[in-house]
């Protein structure tokens, strides 16, 4: 994440990357604090499995990462069309599912 906010902070679209990650941080912390957000050690099953992602639909290494992190949680997010049309084909239970209102 640290990359891409840098690269867009060379291109002039933002100010300050480092404000931007240190407030990313904080938020993440907060989140976490109230078991609002889950963060998962990445681990050489998860990086094994995240393969399957990349080869079977064509996503992103970061993006198979995020779908092999959270097969086991109760809610899947994201903002991408792509990514949770594949999460949707994989099992996961979308965060933008009516079934979760």
């Amino acid at each position: 994440m640290a990359a891409i906010l840098g690269k867009y902070e060379r291109r002039g679209v933002l100010k300050s990357a480092k404000q931007v990650f240190a407030r990313f941080v904080g938020e993440t912390r907060l989140l976490v604090k109230l078991n609002q957000l889950r963060l998962t050690q990445l681990n050489s099953v998860i990086m094994f499995d995240s393969t399957k992602y990349v080869f079977k639909h064509g996503l992103y290494m970061a993006d198979a990462v995020q779908l092999a992190s959270a097969k086991d949680f109760e809610l899947f997010l994201t903002y991408d069309k792509k990514l949770a049309k594949v999460a949707g084909e994989e099992g996961l239970r979308l965060a933008t599912d009516k079934n979760t209102q």
